[in-house]
């Protein structure tokens, strides 16, 4: 009789208890889900990692490194910042200083939505001029 082969997976030969005992407060973490031989399929552990995610997701954008070399990123990363932040700013400063309303002035400072499309604007040019430079994934 042949001996079933192990299946080889990263958590079965590396445990981060192993290392450190505070591991069990890195919930949100990529490779926490998966640690200890888990499924990864825990509703509270995926919530958790997606919310870190998205604050480094946000963090890059703030911080002006969230580059791409990828011309297809680029492209939806412009389109989808003059969408969202460049045409409803050019809007609102229309009316801010044509029809003299500064009352629309508050509305560009408050809305999250303008400011996510800005930076992503912001951040798709940086890539564009930037084009040698650092990305992301490390490419």
């Amino acid at each position: 009789m042949r001996k079933a082969k192990k299946i080889f997976h990263p958590s079965n030969r590396y445990d981060l208890a192993d290392y450190d005992e505070r591991v069990r407060f890195l919930i949100g973490w990529p490779g926490y889900r998966t640690a200890r031989n888990r499924s990864g399929l825990g509703y509270a552990e995926t919530q958790a990692e997606l919310g870190h995610m998205q604050g480094l997701f946000i963090r890059w954008l703030v911080t002006g490194k969230f580059r791409t070399h990828n011309p297809i990123y680029l492209f939806f990363l412009a389109v989808g910042g003059m969408m969202y932040g460049g045409i409803p700013f050019l809007l609102i400063l229309h009316e801010v200083f044509i029809a003299n309303k500064l009352s629309y002035l508050l509305l560009l400072l408050l809305q999250p939505g303008i400011i996510f499309g800005l930076l992503v604007m912001v951040n798709a040019l940086l890539s564009l001029f930037d084009w040698k430079g650092p990305t992301i994934t490390g490419e």
